[in-house]
């Protein structure tokens, strides 16, 4: 309780401020901050957002831990090499890993737009440096947007509030996709504010870029947003006559949408199947969208990490009918409200219900708010944890927007009734830079707190990592047994060069290890020991009498 007290009344106490305060001494400098947000304000909130994701990753270069972040890791090594896949291990068997294929050739399951972009931190042997850029790039367009729409005071709340928002310290320092697809969002948004102005065709084909790289990132997530997009977009081609921006927009979107069919050929051999339904037919086929049980078996044998995994998404998969609809929607939505309002966020809510219903939502906003309700919708036909809420990583800046703006109404409101007129608007601005410094007061401890989450998320990896630096052989094989039923950390692991790797990290198969060995006789073999976190040298199996 008193974690939330002491903010509610820090911010209770700025307002207070921005009543009794005058602060007609301070008009220069107002203007001057006013004029240095619009100019700079962008890249100093950026830069901030890189450096506060950077902590609050809790490394400074931190490995990825989740399947998904790990095999978006690999594929992004694999474009570092300028080719689409990897050659298939001799022994596939050995090399399971979840979300990655490694028969026809080893890669990501997923669609390349994201991976594509890691290639340029594996090729310079940095792999955070995208995700940072992201995360730079992501706040940089927020605060961009909120201006061009409201003002600089509230671009300034809005950056604040969305940085410091749980499900954004719980998923930006990642390797997740999502991150990516949010960014695309905003710069999409920006695109068609612009073009809307300006009539520049410039900004129709940036715009139909970022929402194409977005379908070849994450499909459901940028269809959810470009729909509203599509509608104003056709409306003012319409309207205005404006015939050749639709032709670019389709253009443009399509020789992005092209990359997809050449993915599959060199991937699966077939430009029709993509690597993620290859993936989930050897796998797990029953992962479809839709509200029936597909029960066609696996093609391939699942190893334990996989077969853990496939076991939770086949009960959340059992769950998923038409009847419980409105129960899994529910469980959901609640989930988002807690990740976008939890710890001492809490004190925003109020804010958020203010901008949301007290006249301060403007058309634009209105139109984000669509596109964030969308999101919510366009998962339904998806089975899936309903804590697990990244894939609604984009709801975050609208929310972050209608908040500030919700401030913003608060702070007028407020002040409406001061007896010295000129200072009314510049009252809201002392406000806003007194309720900004409180939320970054508070934010320190969430923060701090994130950081903890993350390094403890990443322990088992870490651990793992530094055991492999003391291992004794220079090249070495590790087959990996588990000492419980794994799940959401595997350690197997694939290379983009098998043979020029020094240790390979395998399963272990007992009796087939020996397979593997004779194909690697200059490696010494270890075991690993997942409970002790330790190693130890291998020995056959025991003959059976």
């Amino acid at each position: 309780m008193i974690r939330l007290l002491l903010p509610a009344f820090t911010l209770l106490a700025a307002f207070w401020a921005a009543r009794i305060v005058n602060p007609s001494e301070l008009d220069d400098r107002f203007e001057r901050f006013e004029a240095w947000l619009r100019r700079f304000g962008p890249l100093a909130a950026g830069i901030v957002s890189v450096l506060v994701v950077w902590w609050t990753w809790g490394d400074a270069k931190p490995l990825p831990v989740i399947h998904d972040e790990r095999s978006y890791v690999l594929q992004s090594q694999i474009f570092a090499r300028f080719a689409w896949t990897a050659p298939s291990p001799p022994i596939p068997e050995f090399f399971e890993q979840p979300q990655v294929l490694v028969v026809p050739a080893i890669a990501s399951k997923y669609l390349p737009g994201h991976a594509l972009l890691l290639a340029i931190g594996a090729l310079l042997r940095f792999p955070p440096l995208i995700p940072l850029l992201i995360a730079g790039v992501t706040a940089a367009l927020l605060m961009m947007v909120a201006t061009r729409v409201t003002n600089p005071w509230t671009g300034l709340l809005a950056w604040i509030v969305w940085q410091t928002t749980p499900l954004v310290l719980r998923f930006q320092p990642s390797y997740f996709a999502e991150t990516t697809s949010t960014a695309l969002v905003l710069a999409a948004w920006w695109c068609l504010l612009e073009w809307r102005e300006t009539r520049k065709k410039t900004w129709v084909a940036l715009m139909a870029l970022a929402i194409g790289w977005g379908a070849i990132t994450r499909p459901v997530a940028m269809l959810a947003f470009a729909i509203p997009i599509a509608v104003v977009l056709v409306n003012d081609v319409m309207r205005y006559r404006l015939w050749v921006a639709a032709p670019i927009a389709v253009g443009v979107c399509l020789v992005v949408l092209a990359i997809v069919p050449l993915w599959s050929a060199r991937t699966t051999g077939d430009r029709r199947v993509t690597p993620i339904e290859l993936y989930n037919t050897d796998y797990i086929p029953f992962d479809k969208p839709g509200f029936t049980l597909d029960t066609a078996p696996p093609r391939r044998t699942l190893s334990p990490v996989v077969q853990s995994l496939s076991e939770e998404l086949l009960a959340s998969h059992e769950r998923q009918r038409v009847q419980n609809l409105p129960r899994l929607f529910g469980e959901r939505l609640w989930y988002v409200l807690r990740d976008l309002w939890g710890r001492t966020q809490l004190i925003l809510l109020p804010f958020f219900l203010v901008g949301l219903w007290g006249g301060a939502l403007g058309r634009e906003l209105r139109f984000g708010l669509i596109g964030a309700v969308l999101l919510l919708l366009a998962y339904l036909p998806y089975a899936h944890d309903p804590s697990w809420t990244l894939y609604y990583l984009g709801v975050a800046p609208v929310v972050a927007v209608i908040t500030a703006c919700g401030i913003w109404r608060a702070l007028v409101a407020m002040v409406r009734g001061v007896v010295i007129q000129l200072h009314i608007d510049r009252r809201p601005k002392l406000g806003t830079s007194l309720v900004a410094l409180a939320l970054s007061v508070f934010a320190l401890p969430t923060l701090s707190y994130w950081r903890e989450q993350h390094r403890q998320s990443s322990s088992v990896t870490d651990a793992f990592a530094a055991a492999m630096k003391e291992l004794p052989s220079r090249k070495s094989i590790v087959f990996i047994r588990y000492a419980q039923q794994p799940h959401h950390v595997g350690l197997v692991s694939n290379y983009t060069n098998l043979g020029a790797a020094p240790v390979w990290v395998v399963q272990d198969l007992g009796d087939r290890n020996k397979e593997l060995l004779q194909l690697a006789e200059d490696r010494t073999a270890f075991v690993f020991d997942e409970e002790a976190m330790s190693f130890r040298s291998y020995a056959p199996p025991a003959k059976r009498r």
